[in-house]
């Protein structure tokens, strides 16, 4: 990893490949860059990349700045002006890396060639309490303070290293088996606590109404109306299927717990005339790691 200090953070990423076309990786909650290596190494044949662990995560430092959207497309954008990267950026982000992917390109239109959104973070979670009894809302998966609460006080303690055994069988590890490099540098992120310290902020930020009012404004107003858009939404059967699985949620609250999520992910694309929604099958959440066939075929299209 190389280091770039952006004043707020110090900044670890891997810069590979070349080529006019940039691809810059924003990684989910609680996630660093290493889970998207070895999918670095395939786009890289195709342009420049940058892999990046946000400031608290995986070997950056903890920022000085509240975890705002806003901050994350601040800071993101001191990265690229330091690293030289200007324009003709495809933006590539998966959940609560997509949702500051949509951030950026709402302050640096002029610089993003398209925008990929893989099962992204939306700032619409309220229709889940809305919508969703009591019972189900615990099952859906969106509040994720209780665990993240969790694994920080054993990490404080440091009582990290007992929570390796479970995460191995946890997303991300639970969808791929990572090269041994990759798999230590999670493993070694996800033990330490300013990465739970991190997560909780981003998503308490994430859902607090003064930060996502930019984002929802955006949508509805079709914000972006000549970027071109990609959405890709995971497999509304297997979600069904996880939600009753690890969400104990019954086949109906699981069917519409499911669809909620779609129709949320969807207001994305009144962001641009030119937005288009794609299906991952084969996928629930980790659509990067359990369809890549479909996600590269995906930044094919887009290089067309």
């Amino acid at each position: 990893m190389e280091y770039c200090n952006i004043d707020s953070a110090v900044i670890a990423y891997r810069s590979i490949g070349s080529g006019d076309i940039t691809f810059v990786i924003d990684t989910c909650l609680n996630s660093c860059s290493a889970e998207w290596w070895h999918i670095g190494e395939l786009l890289s044949e195709k342009g420049k990349v940058l892999l990046f662990d946000r400031p608290g995560y995986g070997k950056s430092t903890v920022s000085t700045l509240p975890r705002t959207p806003q901050n994350q497309a601040a800071e993101l954008n001191t990265l690229l002006q330091k690293l030289k990267i200007e324009d003709k950026i495809v933006m590539i982000g998966h959940s609560q890396g997509g949702y500051y992917c949509a951030e950026y390109a709402l302050y640096y239109p002029e610089k993003i060639k398209a925008l990929l959104l893989l099962d992204p973070a939306t700032p619409f979670d309220d229709t889940f309490k809305s919508e969703l009894s009591q019972e189900e809302y615990k099952g859906s998966g969106v509040d994720k303070t209780a665990s993240l609460k969790l694994a920080y006080y054993l990490t404080k303690c440091k009582l990290g290293f007992l929570l390796k055994t479970l995460l191995k069988k946890s997303p991300p590890f639970y969808y791929y088996s990572f090269a041994k490099d990759a798999e230590k540098y999670l493993l070694h992120s996800l033990c330490q606590k300013n990465n739970y310290l991190t997560a909780l902020e981003e998503y308490k930020y994430s859902h607090h109404h003064e930060c996502t009012e930019h984002m929802v404004q955006a949508i509805e107003s079709s914000k972006l109306q000549h970027l071109k858009i990609i959405l890709m939404t995971h497999s509304s059967e297997k979600m069904i299927k996880e939600l009753q699985y690890y969400g104990n949620l019954k086949p109906e609250s699981a069917e519409r717990t499911e669809q909620i999520w779609q129709e949320v992910m969807k207001r994305y694309l009144t962001l641009s005339n030119h937005a288009e929604h794609i299906t991952a099958e084969q996928s629930g959440h980790y659509i990067h790691l359990t369809d890549l066939d479909l996600f590269m075929r995906m930044i094919e299209g887009v290089l067309e």
